[in-house]
């Protein structure tokens, strides 16, 4: 996942831009707005690169929240085609 690189890489404005695409699909997926303060907290250390204890393990949850959504949205997509067979 790009937000994992760019955290790995340094690259601030990656993390930023990344983290800062993730935000909107929160709501649109139900998912807890505690993951969208996660993420907003990811941004502030991006934008100012002040060193935040926890930054890492924030961008963890955020991949792993991603990631459940994801194979959520797959068995859903899979029921769908099932049942229009």
């Amino acid at each position: 996942m790009l937000m994992k690189q760019s955290l790995r890489d340094q690259d601030w404005k990656s993390l930023y831009s990344a983290v800062h695409k993730m935000i909107p699909s929160f709501a649109i997926m139900g998912i807890s707005t505690d993951f969208e303060n996660m993420a907003k907290k990811v941004q502030e250390y991006a934008s100012t690169q002040q060193q935040a204890d926890g930054i890492p393990n924030l961008v963890l949850q955020l991949e792993n929240i991603c990631n459940q959504a994801c194979l959520e949205l797959e068995v859903e997509l899979n029921a769908i085609k099932n049942s229009n067979v």
